[in-house]
This record gives structure tokens, C-alpha cells and sequence, in this order.
């Protein structure tokens, strides 16, 4: 959805709006959007938000640039390219559907859009299959972190998004930000020795403690989130804690 306001000089501003939340997700700029008649064959140019000189192209010469981008970004799909070659437009003319971030997992070098928004009323109100994102992203039995990541957002069909090491992508220039403060890695993968073990073995220990009852019980959200193995200087300190809590017909750690 694109937003039409005016500033207070007077100048409309064109707002792309996330379609979970509702609120602003990126402010767009008119060479973003413009293109010329497909019966003009003249060369024109429109000045960017850069003030360079872009030429513009007819609208479908436009789109079919863009579509590739756009699915890498997340915000299309197989499907959507499939129905924007019958329609020759996008959901929202020359966008297609936005959303309030975008960040890149630097371990598996996926890009994700999602709305980040997760407590936000709109949100939580949503609803995908009949079920509104407070009963589905909130649920008890969704684990903060799992093996795939941390659940950060809603991409914009309902799926949770979870992601090992975020890195935010600037949503004007679409370019991962080069402060390294931008990058977060998240739950247990924010502990050097735990990030340091192999994928297999980061599993093995996160699923493992959290089948462990009285474990979880014992350090709750810790657990859910697996921040909890910064408690413990190496993976040996970290499995001999959890196997002190195996009950019987559970499994001990290796």
C-alpha cells in the first residue's frame, strides 16, 4: 500500500506502508515510481533522490527489471511473478506489497522482508488461516529460538521469520548498512563459544536442553530464547548443567 501525504512546505510525500502494522515503511521518491507512456519513444530523464539523472523507462520495461529484485527481497514470490506477467502491473501499480524491515541472515545469506512490529496492536489483530498473529506468533508452544533462529517478525503471507544473525538492510538504498553495529546475532548464537560449533552441534544442544522439563523450568525464558548458555564458559559446563536435570525417559546430552 502507498500512502499520499503532504509536508508542511506543501509537497506530497509517498509513503510505502507495511502490510502487517500499517505504519510507515519507506519513503518513496517520484523517479521510483515514474515512468513513461509506452507509445513515447523519446529519451527522458528524471532526476533520483541522489539529484543523478535516471532514464526513464515505459512501465512494463520498469517492472520486469525490478520483479527479480523484489522476490529476493521477499516481498514477491513464484506467484506473484506468474500473475504480474498476466496483469502487467504489480499489487500496488508499481510496488508490490512492503514491509517495515528487511534484514539479511549473514550465516545462511537469506534476505528476509517481515514486519518487525510485534507487539504492535495491528499486529497482533492480524489474522492468517483464521487465526490472529497474538495466538500464533505469541504462542506458548512457539519457541523463541529454535535450530532455524531466532523468530524476529511475520513475513507478509503469516510465516514466522527466524534469523541466526541479523544484519538490517537500509530500506531506501536496499543495501545491508555497513556499521557493524547494525549485526545481532541472536540467542545463543550471541555466546563466541556456542557460535562457534558446527550447525549440526548447534542443534543437537538447542533442541536437547529444551526437551529437558525440569531444565526449562529451572531457567524458563532463558531456555525458550537459549540466551542461557552465556551462563556457562563451554559447551562440557553447558551439558553437564542441563543432564543434572534429566529426569527418567529423557535423554541425557553427549
Amino acid at each position: 500500500m502507498i500512502r499520499y501525504t503532504r509536508g508542511t512546505d506543501g509537497a506530497e510525500i509517498m509513503k510505502e506502508v507495511c502490510v502487517i502494522c500499517g505504519e510507515d515503511a519507506n519513503t518513496l521518491h517520484i523517479a521510483e515510481v515514474a515512468v513513461k507512456p509506452d507509445l513515447d519513444n523519446r529519451v527522458l530523464l528524471i532526476k533520483d533522490r541522489n539529484d543523478s539523472d535516471q532514464t526513464m523507462k515505459k512501465k512494463r520495461e520498469r517492472l520486469d527489471e525490478q520483479t527479480a529484485s523484489f522476490i529476493a527481497q521477499g516481498r514477491m514470490d513464484s506467484t506473484d511473478a506468474s500473475e504480474f506477467r498476466t496483469k502487467g502491473e504489480l499489487k500496488f501499480g508499481m510496488k508490490p506489497e512492503a514491509l517495515c524491515s528487511m534484514s539479511i541472515d549473514i550465516i545462511t545469506g537469506v534476505t528476509r522482508s517481515f514486519c518487525y512490529r510485534t507487539d504492535n496492536a495491528k499486529f497482533l489483530a492480524k489474522t492468517f488461516s483464521g487465526t490472529t498473529l497474538s495466538a500464533s506468533f505469541h504462542a506458548s508452544s512457539e519457541e523463541i529460538h529454535t535450530s532455524v533462529g531466532k523468530k524476529v517478525g511475520i513475513d507478509r503471507k503469516g510465516n514466522i521469520i527466524r534469523m541466526k544473525a541479523e544484519k538490517k538492510v537500509d530500506m531506501i538504498d536496499k543495501i545491508a548498512k555497513e556499521d557493524a553495529g547494525d549485526l545481532e546475532y541472536k540467542g545463543p548464537l550471541a555466546t563466541t563459544w556456542f557460535r562457534a560449533l558446527r550447525t549440526a552441534q548447534q542443534t543437537y544442544l538447542i533442541e536437547g536442553a529444551q526437551s529437558i522439563r525440569a531444565y526449562v523450568e529451572r531457567y524458563g525464558i532463558l531456555v525458550k530464547d537459549m540466551s542461557v548458555v552465556a551462563r556457562y564458559r563451554n559447551r562440557a559446563e553447558f551439558v553437564d548443567a542441563v543432564n543434572n536435570d534429566v529426569a527418567r525417559g529423557e535423554t541425557s546430552l553427549r
